[in-house]
């Protein structure tokens, strides 16, 4: 079974998440491919509108792919090389020269958030849910990441997401700002298609220039952007790595702030 499922209607291109079994985690090589799939799809002409979506009807992305955790965060090396993967696909959403829609047919969570967050338009299902559960495990959202959901939620909203890391429903999402639609399952796809075709008919390099002027507006600064003390100061903690023994021992975290 194919992990990335790519499909191509017209000018409108399709990429699913195919990974039910795991509830559409997204792995090291998952990530890898979508960042490299996408960068394709941006040199391509012919493709007006990127459609990112999960497949089933229960979860659009469910987060990192648990099971790479131990090896994939095992020290402050590897845990920042991790990062930067994931941080290349946010930037090839944000930087695809074509709109991409979000199609949330089910639960957005962790990453599932954060990458709904990095396209350019949200349409969730009703039953969907949010969440960044970052706090819970002594984990950092990336400052590019954070900076994207200050934007769309505002800093008082970015901060209860990422503090308490809740979930919320798709209405409190869309009242907030973290999505643009939310509709019924039955006319999920209908809505998607329409969205596309509207973007689709028009000017691509209107489209283009548009997104890229935004982007370059606002993008966090060089020295923001890096990072380099928060991650250093979390992934390095002692915190860090009671939040990873604690998830895979299934207790809960005792957290004491070194």
């Amino acid at each position: 079974m194919d992990e990335l499922v790519v499909e191509r209607h017209g000018p409108v291109a399709w990429l699913t998440v195919n990974r039910p079994e795991v509830r559409n985690a997204l792995s090291l090589r998952l990530m890898q491919r979508l960042t490299q799939e996408i960068r394709n799809l941006a040199r391509e002409r012919s493709v007006r509108v990127i459609v990112l979506t999960g497949a089933g009807d229960r979860v659009f992305i469910s987060g990192a792919d648990v099971g790479e955790f131990r090896e994939q965060l095992a020290t402050p090396e590897t845990a920042l090389s991790y990062d930067a993967v994931a941080e290349q696909l946010q930037s090839a959403l944000r930087g695809s020269p074509q709109p991409v829609i979000a199609m949330i047919q089910g639960h957005a969570v962790g990453s599932g958030t954060i990458v709904a967050a990095s396209c350019d338009f949200r349409i969730a299902v009703r039953t969907a849910k949010f969440g960044i559960p970052v706090a819970k495990f002594g984990f950092i959202v990336p400052v590019p990441d954070t900076l994207r959901l200050v934007q769309l939620v505002g800093p008082a909203k970015a901060k209860w997401l990422l503090m308490t890391g809740q979930l919320i429903d798709a209405s409190e999402a869309r009242a907030i700002g973290l999505v643009d639609q939310v509709v019924e399952p039955e006319i999920l796809r209908s809505t998607v298609d329409a969205l596309a075709a509207t973007l689709a008919a028009n000017a691509p390099l209107t489209i283009k220039a548009t997104k890229q002027m935004i982007e370059a507006m606002t993008a966090p600064n060089a020295t923001v952007a890096s990072g380099a003390p928060w991650y250093a100061e979390i992934f390095r903690s002692r915190d860090f790595q009671e939040g990873l023994e604690a998830f895979f021992s299934k207790r809960k975290p005792e957290f004491h702030g070194e």
